[in-house]
């Protein structure tokens, strides 16, 4: 991780923010430079299919209003030397998924097979990242590239069994506010019940090579009242608070345990969005944590509240417990 920013260095990096947004608000006029405002976060995900066979499943979020740099295909990297490998996106009739505040979700799937079992470094590299990124090379955020990998490895088939990566149930895109503290969690299950640990780490723009002038978002108007940490245990990520309206990205990587050694990796890259807010997130009563024995029912009820008023709060669930491929998964009824 790079140093904090010093508050004299960080006016003359907002003075040039500043003029850069003046800039591109004249350039978007001209299609060519459309192409250069695109990808906001993602993830590789790695299912086993055969003893050495993988679908791998290219996961990104970009920015639906930039349909220049929109892309239909991707190339992955197989890590093994093999060529790489043009890849169709196949949700939303190929055409991609357009969610709120400008952003598209995108799948990209293929399957791979491998001379022998070992570990392979697995990787897609895409330009460009979105322009505005607060701590990712101010003010040109854009002219840098966006690069995420899992490494997977082969397990013994007799002994080891097969090996998935955990797939991550939140999106990698949340919202923040100015003074207050955000919480977020990957919300990852490992359908092979393998330990995971979480740790942050600076966005990659190639193998190897962590994008330029990076801070973490904590280090944006640094002080006692502007702390981020990530838990390597459960993966909770809290900022506490933020200080700075605008758009920020984090990266992390997810390490897969199995009897105690590290069998995959997978770096997630997410952005977050910190807005001036007037209201307060709800407060979530329900139980924090509970031993079960297996068989038996378990039923429980989280409330909401608002703080602010007497709205309404929309309730939602996700997480491995709800996976339909479970024999008798759980059921969240609002």
């Amino acid at each position: 991780m790079t140093g904090q920013v010093p508050e004299a260095h960080f006016k003359i990096l907002m003075k040039h923010l500043l003029r850069y947004i003046c800039t591109l608000s004249w350039a978007l006029c001209l299609p060519a430079l459309c192409y250069a405002t695109h990808n906001r976060a993602g993830e590789i995900h790695i299912r086993q299919v055969g003893p050495l066979t993988i679908e791998a499943t290219i996961i990104t979020w970009t920015k639906s209003s930039s349909q220049n740099a929109d892309r239909d295909t991707l190339s992955i990297n197989w890590g093994d030397g093999s060529p790489m490998q043009a890849v169709a996106r196949n949700n939303g009739n190929g055409k991609g998924v357009d969610l709120p505040n400008d952003i598209r979700y995108n799948t990209y799937v293929a399957r791979h097979t491998y001379a022998g079992p070992a570990a392979y470094r697995i990787s897609m590299s895409d330009p460009n990242r979105i322009a505005g990124i607060v701590n990712v090379n101010p003010p040109s955020s854009d002219n840098v590239a966006f690069h995420i990998e899992t490494i997977y490895s082969f397990q013994d088939q007799q002994f080891g069994g097969p090996n998935t990566t955990p797939y991550l149930k939140q999106p990698p895109i949340d919202n923040a506010c100015v003074g207050k503290v955000f919480r977020h969690n990957p919300n990852a299950f490992d359908i092979d019940k393998d330990s995971l640990s979480y740790r942050l780490i600076t966005p990659l723009q190639s193998e190897g090579l962590p994008v330029p002038n990076y801070f973490l978002p904590s280090q944006i108007l640094p002080g006692p009242g502007n702390s981020l940490s990530m838990d390597e245990r459960t993966g909770d990520i809290v900022w506490n608070a933020p200080r700075l309206a605008g758009d920020y990205n984090l990266a992390f990587v997810i390490i897969s345990w199995r009897n105690g050694a590290p069998i995959d990796t997978t770096i997630r890259d997410m952005q977050i969005f910190v807005d001036e807010c007037k209201n307060n997130p709800p407060r979530v009563q329900t139980i924090q944590k509970i031993c079960v024995t297996a068989g038996s029912v378990v039923s429980f009820t989280a409330t909401a509240t608002d703080p602010d008023s007497s709205d309404r709060v929309r309730l939602t669930a996700l997480g491995g417990p709800f996976d339909t491929s479970l024999v008798n998964p759980a059921v969240f009824t609002v």
